[in-house]
């Protein structure tokens, strides 16, 4: 049994492969980088959480001894630029876009409803704005998922 120095458990290994994270732990400087990416990329999101601009952090990743293909990597991490991140975004944009559209249309109907159930006529509102924002922003939604498959 031993710790495994990218998932932190305490695993049995098979073969030299961590069963719980699937890191091949006999390749000694692939584990090294791994470890070495995930404590920097800590550091990185830690500082840009405290307010560090993107330059601070790359000044001090590199006075730590990161290596620029890795500090590439991190900070397309912390930038929020990695594929599931924009993923995340994507359906974000789409479902808050479906959510405005039927918002516009709901208050559209409803409104309309209660100036036609009025004898003397009445006031309703046409959500315009909401519906094609929702529209807008749902299709901004859906092309950017799509370009990511």
């Amino acid at each position: 049994m031993l710790d495994c120095p990218i998932c932190e458990r305490r695993v049995l290994t098979t073969n030299g492969i961590c069963p719980a994270c699937s890191t091949d732990l006999r390749n000694e400087s692939d584990v090294q980088r791994r470890v070495l990416k995930r404590k920097a990329s800590a550091i990185a999101m830690t500082a840009r959480a405290k307010g560090a601009s993107y330059g601070e952090i790359e000044t001090e990743l590199s006075k730590g001894g990161v290596d620029q293909d890795l500090i590439k990597e991190i900070m397309i991490q912390v930038e929020g630029k990695t594929p599931e991140a924009l993923a995340e975004k994507s359906e974000m944009d789409m479902r808050h876009g479906l959510y405005w559209l039927l918002g516009g249309i709901l208050v559209s109907v409803v409104t309309y409803m209660i100036a036609r159930a009025s004898e003397k006529g009445g006031v309703y509102i046409i959500a315009y704005g909401a519906v094609i924002g929702g529209v807008i922003q749902f299709l901004r939604g859906l092309l950017g998922s799509s370009g990511k498959k």
